[in-house]
């Protein structure tokens, strides 16, 4: 900070990372992943608990930019600082639900989904869309007139899927880019640069 001590932050945009993790169990090779999944998907399940605790620890449910933690274990949350108050509707904590659910089928994290949906219909809605808050913790909201076009692209869409069957997108065959557009893998063995192959 200002005056040069350590301050131990966590952004809402770290919580794709509980997502990755389990975007590569459900589709990099097993033996692979094998030696240390169990690992790696209590990490995943941690992180997004802690990811959902950015929204439902705020008064209105929505997730703030950033919050501070212990640096002491277990790294709870400390509070919400002034610079990170706002909520820009992200979706990294919506993606990472959806991924979690896809790997494990656990109906937590549609409950989790449910709650983050409702925080958003209650206090993000405005009569021409939805809107970024400018303090998470103050009700009623002050919105501030801003919507960024991730909040339909990747917020919503998870969202969505995250309730919607898992054969509607097939994580084998397509993957999500970091916008949330589908994209069809090209398989390995057909995979080329652009000087051997034409586009």
């Amino acid at each position: 900070d200002a005056n040069g001590r350590i301050v131990w932050k966590m952004e809402h945009l770290s919580c794709f990372v509980p997502g990755m993790i389990a975007l590569a169990l459900l589709t990099l090779p097993s033996e692979d992943i094998a030696p240390h999944r169990r690992l790696w998907q209590s990490m995943a399940e941690g992180l997004t608990a802690s990811c959902v605790e950015m929204w439902t620890s705020t008064r209105t449910g929505l997730a703030p930019e950033h919050v501070h933690v212990s640096s002491m274990p277990p790294h709870e949350q400390t509070e919400v600082p002034a610079a990170g108050r706002h909520s820009l509707l992200r979706p990294e904590t919506a993606e990472s639900l959806y991924y979690m659910f896809r790997l494990t089928g656990d109906n937590r994290y549609r409950k989790w989904g449910m709650q983050i949906s409702r925080a958003i219909q209650i206090h993000g809605r405005t009569d021409a869309g939805f809107s970024s808050v400018v303090d998470v913790g103050g009700v009623p909201t002050q919105k501030d007139d801003t919507m960024h076009s991730f909040v339909l692209a990747e917020t919503f869409k998870y969202l969505y899927l995250l309730f919607s069957s898992p054969g509607l997108v097939d994580l084998d065959t397509y993957v999500f880019n970091t916008e949330g557009h589908p994209l069809r893998k090209v398989p390995r063995d057909t995979a080329g640069t652009s000087e051997e192959k034409e586009i």
